[in-house]
């Protein structure tokens, strides 16, 4: 479409509905490519005449993509090689963020052709990726992928994800491995090359060309051939618990880099600790006690989780226990508490990370005050001075995904997970209220209204919103082992008595 000269003169008036997105959609790819951000600004101010009730679904979700694709041009433009780009707060991709998750959310999103689902995942990967938030970027690369195999574009963004993702880790065979399969992603992303826009395919293989010589030069030949070989693991004969690393594995809920690789065997364990920290003589190793905390609360909520899918089963200690049938469908058992263990450790973990960086980062909030939300600020609006000028990748990604909670009456920034009011709600429900886990059949009482002091969900859609509080938490502990070791690479250490702690384990007759 030809857009006028003067990119602030253009009019939507008159137009059809897709005439009008389609004239957003131009002015804001016209508007990044002569580097203007007044046409970016015109084309936010214009998108404000649409109605959006009145769209198509379909329309909507190309809309939402059309500005996100804004904001990302908005900050590239803006913060192009510019030390602000690594600034914790920025607001332009709040925006990029929100608008990727409300395309996606959309009734429109199933409607669009496979190939936009898989830009718009990409998208949010790229983006998730650059904030620092790399584990779960790789999630929706994957979906990218699901949506149209052998997306090119997917393919070699997931592979420059990898990348950055490898060099991250502070175990060198992990981070060597990540690198091999970056090298070998950006091979079957280049086999395409017609489909990626020309930048991309010049800076896929600038990258291809970089490992190919890093690779050569130091693995055997058979990395350069194909994919290392990750499953040859041995799991033992114990079937259940083979049966429960597999499940961990399929889901991708192993605290451990290599499960982002794929289920592959190799990966089922959570190998990740702390690096080696070096914390002063005169103190008892909180940090490390925290984390083992952390990890072994996670390790308990995934089987809690795990062992809650057992349907159709009765539970022995629920025979003894009769209830009031209520006519409501609810379900009552064991099963289903186990699944409430599940939320309440994968929430109340992130708050104990918070208390983990308190005392690592020396922050000294009070402890009544310290919650994974309000941990990165002073009076809820300026950071802490640690993460004004910090470089580290994976912190950054921990404050990011800090905005996926809800707490409220703050005024922090926007919640970018539109979920996050509710699944607040669920936990203080489950915590202090009623709360009543329901069959996914019609229930009787349609004609009931729900008291304050109750609230209801489906037990498939409080299954789902569980799984997805998993991953986040994982994330986060995984973040915060990366962004530890990163702290430790550039510290300073004074003449203060200090004493590095190992990763040694814990013996087996210790954890009864």
């Amino acid at each position: 479409m030809e857009l006028k000269e003067d990119l602030t003169t253009i009019t939507i008036e008159g137009k059809s509905q897709r005439q009008q997105i389609d004239i957003i959609g131009s002015l804001l790819d016209l508007s990044f490519d002569q580097k203007r951000l007044d046409g970016l600004e015109y084309a936010f101010n214009l998108s404000k005449q649409i109605n959006m009730k009145a769209l198509a679904p379909e329309l909507q979700t190309l809309l939402f993509y059309d500005l996100a694709n804004g904001w990302s041009y908005y900050r590239k433009i803006k913060y192009h090689e510019s030390q602000d780009s690594w600034l914790f707060q920025m607001e332009e991709l709040t925006k990029e963020i929100f608008y990727l998750r409300k395309a996606i959310a959309s009734s429109g999103f199933s409607r669009v052709e496979g190939w936009r689902q898989s830009q718009i995942y990409t998208n949010l990967g790229n983006s998730f990726s650059f904030m620092g938030r790399f584990v779960e970027a790789q999630e929706y690369f994957q979906q990218a992928l699901r949506a149209t195999p052998d997306f090119a574009m997917s393919i070699g963004n997931m592979a420059n994800g990898l990348f950055y993702y490898g060099r991250a880790l502070y175990d060198q065979v992990h981070s060597n491995l990540f690198l091999v399969y970056a090298y070998h992603h950006f091979i079957q992303a280049l086999k395409n090359k017609k489909s990626l826009h020309p930048d991309a395919a010049s800076g896929f293989q600038s990258m291809h060309d970089s490992l190919r010589i890093y690779i050569s030069s130091n693995f055997p030949d058979e990395y350069m051939r194909d994919y290392p070989e990750l499953d040859n693991y041995d799991m033992g004969d114990d079937e259940e618990l083979n049966k429960y690393r597999l499940w961990c594995l399929s889901n991708t809920l192993f605290i451990n880099p290599l499960n982002d690789l794929g289920p592959h065997r190799i990966a089922c364990h959570d190998c990740l600790n702390l690096p080696t920290v070096t914390l002063p003589a005169n103190r008892p190793p909180v940090c490390l006690n925290l984390f083992n905390q952390i990890k072994q609360e996670y390790a308990t909520a995934r089987y809690s989780y795990y062992t809650s899918a057992s349907k159709g089963l009765i539970h022995f200690s629920d025979l003894d226990t009769p209830l009031v049938e209520t006519m409501e469908m609810v379900r009552y058992s064991y099963y289903v508490e186990q699944l409430k263990i599940a939320f309440r450790l994968s929430y109340s973990i992130l708050d104990k990370i918070a208390y983990l960086l308190n005392d690592y980062m020396g922050l000294n909030i009070e402890l009544n005050k310290v919650s994974f939300r309000s941990l990165w600020y002073i009076n809820k609006k300026r950071l802490q001075a640690p993460f004004e000028e910090s470089k580290n990748w994976a912190l950054r990604g921990l404050f990011w995904l800090s905005k996926d909670l809800y707490e409220k009456d703050s005024d922090f920034d926007t919640v970018l997970e539109p979920d996050a009011k509710e699944i607040a709600a669920i936990r203080n429900y489950i915590e202090h209220k009623g709360f009543k886990v329901v069959s996914d059949t019609p229930e009787f009482s349609d004609g009931f209204k729900e008291p304050d002091i109750s609230y209801s969900i489906s037990r498939s859609a409080f299954e789902q919103k569980t799984m997805k509080l998993l991953k986040l938490t994982r994330a986060a502990i995984m973040y915060s082992a990366i962004a530890i070791s990163h702290e430790e690479s550039v510290k300073e250490f004074d003449k203060t008595r200090s004493l590095p702690i190992g990763s040694a384990t814990i013996p087996a007759y210790m954890r009864t």
